[in-house]
């Protein structure tokens, strides 16, 4: 056989060893260095290790694992442009002729000779930009003047342009005049202006205006700040661990947004994403009007996950993206579950500089001489001394849940928890639930992604609780209050122990009492009456009332209400059951928070600001909850 290149890389990926074992000898007849691989995540871990990069891919188009090979193009193509193609396929592939972009697969059924002779005239992967853009660099639409051509694509072309009236930089999008003179075509891109108009949100690329000239349509819309993803990668940097999982967190957020709000989206490549000099992400607007047939959220996220592969570090970085491709998550799944890694990262941040800087850490004196040791040390050493000191499970004497008659006023009579629910009584739910089935007390909305009430770290913060001793070098018992649970996991609890959240006329009522108090104990401000962050510090921190970071959920005593309900003021914040519009993400309903914490100075608005997180997903080291219920008879 004639050789068709001296020793270049051909990257060889097909599920069936056999057929690759016998693929690749003949690639490697014809001169081929040949690396082999099962399916794409394997194949772009070895493609990164080849110094000279990869002339040649030949892959299957449907992989294992719910990847495809054009998604392993397109991850493989900015730091390999002159990257050919060859598909091969054992599938009918009807439905995918976009994605393929006109390279047509080798059926399964193919000579030896008829594999060579399609890997001897595999095109270049990257499909080129015509030679001469539609619109040359100064020419001018209504108010803006193109600068230079970004991407085209089938009936449209994108243009960095300048809106010269006040000199901002924009995105314009051309509608060809071929297409706009087709009145379907004119309607489907009259249709996604409509659809883009109609999202906002801090992260996706707004749209500023869409006009005529002439036989041009086009619309224009911000280019985001930063650094698209596709000149990341082309510039040989790479993302840490931490900062793929803030872009990813950003990204799926963003997505799950439009989604939530009924829009289908096209797929995300590298080239929509951007990220800034803060690793904050940003997105073009990518959605468009409701589909019949919706997008299949699973594998697109798969996908998405499969560009980044080369952009992100060896080592940790990659095996988290890898972690990810396991999970078989949908977007807002995906941005559930980053949000719990954040808060994860978040945590091990506060530990690792309590552990680097010294810090002075206010332990109680049973377990003062073991300050000094860090990490599993310490949490081994705690956990030993849980059983010699008597802060064990057994001898804590444990708050128990108490209810507190509120009497009608204009709204009905109510009970409220006294206290904040302990970390004691939630480990009772989680283990309710090793034998019961959870559906019957959770929220008719809560996200099928969501398959677990275990707040994040719990078997780590649960083992230092039972033995009174340090978690995240703060003390902790089992009369903490639980942390860290989403509006989901608080809703079920409730329901489980045959009560309910508060709405927040209750909970403001309840902290408030019938004279409209500015904190629950008067109308004067006391730094030292609640848990309030005014003395959080990383050293000697807690000097005004005694702690640092949460404290039992009956102390300090002078967090009373005046009708004897505690932490109402300082502590934890509080999920109730009252849903509002988000004030900066329109369309967004929420449940609304209330309550100051420990990390928050004290202010005379504590007992009535209103948080409204992003979603009911959102979970943080200060967020906790307590239960209502209606009045005995």
């Amino acid at each position: 056989m004639e050789s068709v290149t001296a020793q270049k890389i051909a990257l060889l990926v097909d599920g069936e060893a056999t057929a690759r074992s016998h693929r690749a000898a003949l690639l490697k007849s014809c001169g081929f260095n040949v690396v082999e691989a099962a399916g794409a995540q394997e194949a772009l871990a070895k493609s990164a290790r080849q110094d000279g990069g990869v002339q040649l891919l030949v892959t299957e188009v449907i992989l294992p694992g719910g990847s495809f090979g054009f998604d392993l193009r397109d991850a493989l193509l900015p730091r390999n442009p002159d990257l050919k193609i060859a598909y091969t396929t054992r599938f009918d592939l009807s439905g995918y002729e976009q994605a393929l972009e006109g390279h047509q697969p080798l059926p399964v059924t193919a000579t030896d000779d008829e594999f060579i002779k399609h890997c001897q005239s595999a095109p270049e992967a990257g499909a080129p930009l015509p030679a001469k853009p539609l619109l040359e660099p100064g020419t001018t639409l209504g108010h803006y003047q193109v600068l230079h051509l970004l991407y085209a694509e089938t009936e449209t072309e994108t243009y960095q342009a300048l809106q010269y009236t006040v000199q901002r930089p924009v995105a314009l999008v051309v509608l060809k005049p071929q297409f706009g003179s087709n009145p379907e075509s004119l309607a489907s891109f009259k249709n996604r202006e409509q659809a883009k108009a109609q999202i906002t949100h801090p992260r996706i690329a707004p749209l500023y205006e869409a006009g005529q000239v002439g036989e041009w349509y086009y619309y224009t819309r911000e280019q985001p700040p930063g650094m698209s993803l596709e000149d990341f990668a082309k510039s040989g940097k790479t993302l840490s661990e931490r900062n793929l999982t803030d872009v990813l967190y950003r990204v799926a957020e963003a997505v799950a947004f439009g989604i939530e709000r009924g829009y289908d989206y096209r797929p995300l490549a590298l080239r929509d994403v951007f990220v800034d000099a803060e690793s904050q992400a940003s997105i073009v607007n990518v959605f468009r009007p409701h589909a019949s047939n919706p997008r299949d959220q699973k594998a697109d996220v798969q996908a998405f996950l499969l560009l980044l592969l080369p952009l992100t570090s060896p080592g940790k970085a990659r095996g988290h993206l890898s972690d990810l491709a396991g999970q078989d998550l949908d977007w807002q799944g995906l941005a559930a579950v980053l949000s719990e890694v954040r808060a994860d990262m978040s945590d091990r941040s506060l530990l690792q500089r309590a552990e680097g800087e010294d810090i002075a850490l206010p332990v109680s004196p049973a377990i003062r001489w073991i300050a000094g040791l860090t990490g599993c040390a310490l949490m081994v050493a705690v956990a030993f001394l849980g059983g010699l000191t008597g802060d064990n499970l057994s001898e804590q004497k444990l708050i128990k849940e108490d209810y507190v008659a509120i009497p009608a006023t204009d709204i009905p009579a109510y009970r409220i928890s006294k206290y904040e629910v302990t970390i004691g009584q939630y480990a009772e739910f989680l283990q309710a639930l090793e034998k019961l089935p959870a559906k019957p007390f959770e929220h008719k909305d809560q996200p099928a992604t969501k398959t677990s009430h275990k707040p994040p770290q719990w078997d780590e913060s649960y083992a230092a609780a039972k033995t009174g001793g340090l978690f995240n070098g703060e003390p902790i018992s089992l009369n903490h209050p639980v942390t860290r649970v989403d509006f989901w996991d608080a809703w079920a609890y409730a329901r489980w122990r045959k009560a309910r959240l508060p709405t927040e006329q209750e909970w403001e009522y309840a902290a408030r009492g019938p004279k409209n108090l500015r904190y629950p104990w008067g109308n004067e401000p006391k730094a030292t009456d609640a848990n309030f962050g005014d003395d959080r510090r990383d050293v000697d921190g807690g000097v005004l009332d005694g702690y640092n970071s949460t404290a039992p959920v009956d102390q300090p005593a002078t967090d009373k209400s005046p009708f004897g309900i505690m932490g109402m003021a300082g502590n934890v914040q509080e999920w109730t059951s009252s849903m509002a519009p988000h004030p900066e993400l329109p369309g967004v309903i929420v449940p609304v928070v209330r309550g100051g914490y420990f990390g928050e100075k004290s202010t005379a608005s504590v007992l009535t600001y209103r948080y409204f997180p992003n979603t009911p997903s959102e979970t943080g080291l200060a967020r906790g909850f307590r239960t209502a219920d209606e009045p005995v008879d």
